[in-house]
Parts: C-alpha cells; sequence; structure tokens
C-alpha cells in the first residue's frame, strides 16, 4: 500500500516539475523574444550600422534583411541627394528662369535667374501662390489655360518676357521664364540690316541695268557709250566694294570665338600702312606719318587690326582735303592705343554716337560719291570688340577728327 501512495506521489511530483520547467522554459523565451523585440524597435528608430541587434537562428534573417534593406536605402538617399544637387546646379545654370510648382500652383523651388527676373524671394515665397507673388492677369490666364504650347510675354523694368508653362509629373508644372530683348533687338537688326543691303545694292544695280538697256535697245555713238559704260563699271565697282565689306564683317562675326592672341608688330603694321595707302597720299597730296611712341605691341589678330587701321587711315584720306594725317602709336596707363588724326571736315556731335551703326552715314552723297560703303566704321568696332577694346572719337567741324583705338592692358606685350 504504501509502495502504492509512493509511487502516485513521485508520478504526481514529476509533472508538477515537468510543468514548471516547461512554464520556465516558455518565460525565457517570451523574454529573449521580447528583447529582440526591443532591440529592433529601438534600431528602428535609430537605424545605425554599429547598432545592428543580434538574433538567434529565428529573428537572424529577419534582422539582416531589415539591415540590408536599411543599407539601400541609405544608398538610394545618397543618390537621389546627389543627382537633386546636380539637378539643382544644372537648373542654376540655365540662361533661362526656371520655377516649379505643384497642383495648386504653389511654389516648390525657383533657380536665381527667375528669382531676379519675377521678384521672387525663397525661402520667404516657398509654398506660396505664384499668382499671389507675381500679380498679373495674362499669367493667370496662362495657368488656367493649362496648354504646353501657349505662352504670354510680359514687360518688367524695360525688360520682355517669354513665359511658357510645362505640366510634368503628377498635376506639378515648370514656369519658365526667358529674357527675349536680345532676341527682339537681333531681330529689328537683321531685317533693318536686310533693308539698308537691299538699298545700297538697288541704286547701283538700277544704274547696271539701265545703262546695259541703253547700250542694247539704242544706236547710240562710242563716245556716249564710252560715258554708259565708264558708269556701269563705277557701279559695279561699288558693289563690289560693299560685298568686300559684308564678307569682312561675316567673317568676323562668324570668328568670335576665335583667340586674337598672336603678336602684332606695330613696325610692321607701320610699314604696311604707309605702302599701302601711298597712292592715296599722292593722289591727296596730304602729308601723312605714322609715329611709334612705344616698342610695346598688340596680342590679337594682325589682318584684323590693320584692317581697323587701314579704315580709319582711308577714311581720313576721303574726308580730307587739306592739311595733315597722323597715325600714332603710344601706351597710356598700361593700355596700347593706336590714334588716327586729320584736318578734315569733321563731324557734328548729332552723329557721333551712331556713326559706327551699319549703313550710317554722315553724308550720303560725299560718301556713295567716294567709294564709301557706310560699313567702315561697324568693321572697326566689330574688331576692336573681339579684341575687348573700344573705339573712342573726337570730331570738330571743319578743324579734323581724332579716332582712338584702345587696347586693353591684357593684350599690350
Amino acid at each position: 500500500m504504501l509502495f502504492v501512495f509512493s509511487f502516485f506521489v513521485g508520478m504526481l511530483f514529476t509533472k508538477v516539475y515537468g510543468l514548471l520547467l516547461f512554464i520556465f522554459l516558455l518565460i525565457l523565451f517570451t523574454l529573449k523574444q521580447a528583447y529582440s523585440l526591443v532591440s529592433l524597435d529601438k534600431w528602428l528608430n535609430r537605424p545605425s550600422q554599429h547598432t545592428v541587434p543580434i538574433g538567434d537562428s529565428l529573428w537572424e534573417p529577419t534582422f539582416s534583411k531589415l539591415y540590408k534593406f536599411h543599407k539601400n536605402t541609405i544608398k538610394m538617399k545618397k543618390d537621389l541627394g546627389l543627382a537633386l544637387d546636380q539637378f539643382i546646379l544644372g537648373a542654376q545654370a540655365l540662361p533661362d528662369g526656371v520655377l516649379s510648382l505643384d497642383h495648386s500652383n504653389h511654389i516648390l523651388w525657383a533657380n536665381k535667374k527667375i528669382q531676379h527676373m519675377l521678384g521672387i524671394r525663397l525661402p520667404d515665397d516657398l509654398n506660396k501662390p505664384i499668382t499671389y507673388i507675381f500679380r498679373d492677369t495674362k499669367l493667370l490666364d496662362l495657368i488656367e489655360a493649362n496648354d504646353n504650347n501657349k505662352s504670354i510675354s510680359i514687360i518688367i523694368d524695360d525688360n520682355k518676357y517669354q513665359i511658357n508653362l510645362i505640366e510634368f509629373g503628377i498635376e506639378n508644372k515648370l514656369l519658365i521664364c526667358r529674357n527675349i530683348n536680345n532676341e527682339e533687338r537681333s531681330e529689328t537688326n537683321r531685317k533693318r540690316f536686310i533693308s539698308d543691303v537691299s538699298h545700297e545694292l538697288k541704286t547701283p544695280l538700277t544704274v547696271i541695268m539701265g545703262n546695259s538697256e541703253l547700250m542694247l535697245n539704242a544706236d547710240i555713238e562710242k563716245k556716249q557709250q564710252k560715258f554708259l559704260l565708264q558708269g556701269t563699271l563705277e557701279q559695279t565697282q561699288r558693289m563690289n566694294t560693299l560685298i568686300t565689306d559684308l564678307i569682312s564683317l561675316s567673317s568676323i562675326d562668324s570668328t568670335k570665338n576665335i583667340q586674337r592672341n598672336n603678336k602684332v608688330i606695330i613696325e610692321d603694321l607701320k610699314d604696311q600702312i604707309l605702302n599701302n595707302l601711298s597712292s592715296l597720299k599722292k593722289k591727296k597730296g596730304i602729308s601723312f606719318d605714322f609715329n611709334l611712341d612705344s616698342k610695346k605691341n598688340i596680342l590679337g589678330s594682325s589682318s584684323e587690326i590693320y584692317s581697323a587701321l587701314e579704315n580709319l587711315a582711308s577714311n581720313a584720306f576721303r574726308y580730307t582735303d587739306k592739311g595733315s594725317i597722323s597715325i600714332n602709336w603710344f601706351v597710356l596707363k598700361g593700355q596700347g592705343i593706336l590714334s588716327v588724326t586729320d584736318t578734315g571736315i569733321g563731324i557734328s556731335k548729332e552723329h557721333l554716337e551712331k556713326i559706327t551703326d551699319r549703313f550710317y552715314r554722315v553724308d550720303a552723297d560725299r560718301s556713295r560719291n567716294s567709294g564709301g560703303t557706310g560699313l567702315g566704321l561697324a568693321i572697326v568696332k566689330n574688331i576692336m570688340d573681339h579684341h575687348n577694346g573700344s573705339i573712342d572719337i573726337k570730331s570738330d567741324m571743319n578743324k579734323g577728327s581724332t579716332f582712338w583705338l584702345v587696347f586693353p592692358k591684357e593684350r599690350i606685350i
């Protein structure tokens, strides 16, 4: 009997012990999982490569995947940040103003160009409606039209801007603003240039055609025929001179990006000018000299500087009937200066500002009769612009004129 009792007590004790052991182990397992969860929560709040939680075989795959995901996210953020920086740098470098708007037309971002153009101030104006910052009914109409092909023109402080609106992303928009002052000025100059060239060519062509028709359709004496041929030749020469000057202008413009850094020896320039204009000196009977007050030379294009000087000297002969013409080379305050002085008819003050414009003539009849095309001083100005220099003029009526070609310090050697 005692044996049976002892057996049942032993069995009961074993079951209780086993149950307690099971409960104890379950508590340990639960605590371990809770610890892993707490570690994971802490890491998720402040993820770091150095604080990755270490788990058992149950949690290790999860921790590993989360760490890889975190690492990839960091890389993606870094790549996205670099791409965004590149986009901002590119947008800042654009010649046009660029502004980003959200679906409610609130400002998300703007480059410096458009901030200056439209008076936008960042970060103060971020997330504000563009129509609140820039009040213009045409802009409001453009936004409401929601048409990528539509644009408007507005004038702000004497500057004319063209504005386009382009949709991108999900209901976002890019507002692009371009200063079209130079474009309109170029178009105006182009139209005027074509008109002027047409006008300049029309007169000689009319004379040539008229003379040719007379010689073909009428019986004329040799004396009259010679007179007509002489007139035709003169007009042909005039057209040839005009076309040559036009080619010179075009050549200078087309090579504006070429560096002009060759050594131009002034002594050689002097010899060329004196030799090539000696016939004009004899024809006019005018004193003509070239004085060198400096041994310095110029960095530039020899042919272009010669062309500029030859144009000024030829003009001096054209408008000087008596007296003298002198060319001087000197250096003043580091700048190199070539001056051409004559004792000719002079230029009145109202013409001085426009005299370097293409086809501008003070005395059109005298200029044409003496072989001038109205392009000489325009060529000179273009050459000086491409040498970072300037042309200055002083003139007194019936006393003469002086033209200065001023070269900057960095071109004097």
